[in-house]
């Protein structure tokens, strides 16, 4: 869990995490406790987090980089302020490094352009309630590599454009929706280019502050 002040407001046809939106509603998000050191941007951005988890009372921690901080398998959730019940949860459960992967409809096995392909199981789930936190006629929380980033390691700088030719070409069993939308969930697989084969995958659609997952 975690909890970082934050508007959510309709952009692009994608709900998204921003730090102002019309018609947006105040949500939060939270975790485990604030690093010893962090620079003046981050600094300003933690001081935006909520020391303790609204559902378990637990001590937000959220690294230099302003990424709160979770294991495998704990859910990032944004909470609306004043209330217990997230309102949106995200989950990777599985990242796993490969070396290559099959091209999709042809079989053969191509590289990736940045190094390393991550393959991540993924659970999300919007609230049906979110549909009324913005002006717009669709509510959605994107999904796709695109709002994904990797690090080597927590308060490591974060590296993003995982999106990539050969990341989307890949032959995928369960494919992750590229967005979820108010009142369901998806579960399935995604594909990022990554530079690094081990260290820490982002959740952080607007690049302000998001979840961390080390692998």
């Amino acid at each position: 869990m975690n909890t970082k002040k934050r508007l959510i407001g309709l952009t692009t046809g994608a709900l998204v995490v921003a730090g102002a939106v019309t018609g947006g509603a105040l949500l939060a998000n939270s975790n485990e406790g604030p690093p010893a050191q962090a620079s003046e941007t981050a600094d300003h951005q933690i001081a935006d987090v909520a020391v303790t988890d609204p559902q378990t009372g637990d001590k937000v921690y959220v690294d230099s980089e302003s990424q709160v901080v979770k294991k495998l398998g704990e859910a990032g959730k944004l909470t609306v302020e004043g209330e217990k019940v997230p309102s949106f949860e995200i989950t990777v459960t599985k990242v796993q490094a490969l070396e290559s992967c099959q091209l999709r409809g042809f079989g053969q096995q191509i590289e990736p352009e940045n190094g390393t392909f991550l393959l991540l199981d993924i659970s999300a789930t919007l609230d049906a309630s979110a549909a009324a936190a913005v002006d717009e006629e669709i509510a959605l929380m994107p999904l796709d590599a695109s709002v994904f980033g990797v690090s080597q390691g927590e308060n490591e700088n974060i590296a993003y454009d995982l999106d990539t030719i050969a990341s989307y070409s890949c032959e995928v069993a369960n494919t992750l929706d590229i967005a979820v939308g108010a009142g369901d969930t998806v579960n399935g697989q995604l594909i990022l280019d990554s530079p690094y084969d081990s260290g820490q995958v982002i959740y952080d659609p607007e690049k302000t502050g998001g979840w961390t997952w080390g692998f």
